[in-house]
């Protein structure tokens, strides 16, 4: 027993610190649970950065154009001079799919692609007014 009173009397004042530190976290532990201190705090609410509609894919268009073709034509609707330089670009079956260009054959048997419709080319004359010779013309394939 005189060991455990030597190791005690040697070391009374390291005990004496070690139970005032258990003192002071047993008091400071009551006293957060007595005033309800919450010592992890709840994040702040998100803040919305950005607003995405998304929607479902309907066709609420029915008029819409699916057909390349259709689409070509719609682009130049209105713009003749701009149609007709498109149209001349094209080549023969791509001409043949279109409605708003017509193929056309001369004397000499030269194909073209130009603006038109089922009547026929839409400029009969070329740049300086000349009037073109155009023996035939095919719409959409068929010889008109």
């Amino acid at each position: 027993m005189n060991q455990i009173e030597d190791l005690i009397n040697n070391n009374s004042l390291n005990i004496l610190i070690i139970i005032i530190i258990i003192i002071v976290v047993i008091v400071l532990l009551v006293y957060i649970q007595i005033k309800d201190i919450n010592l992890n705090p709840s994040k702040p609410p998100p803040k919305l950065i950005q607003e995405v509609t998304v929607e479902a894919f309907v066709d609420n268009n029915l008029n819409l154009k699916l057909q390349p073709s259709e689409s070509f034509c719609e682009v130049y609707l209105g713009k003749s001079s701009d149609l007709e330089g498109e149209c001349n670009m094209l080549t023969e079956s791509n001409c043949a799919e279109t409605n708003c260009c017509v193929l056309t054959t001369n004397s000499k048997g030269n194909r073209k692609c130009v603006a038109g419709s089922i009547n026929g080319p839409t400029y009969k004359t070329d740049k300086d007014g000349n009037l073109l010779t155009i023996d035939s013309y095919y719409f959409q394939g068929h010889k008109i």
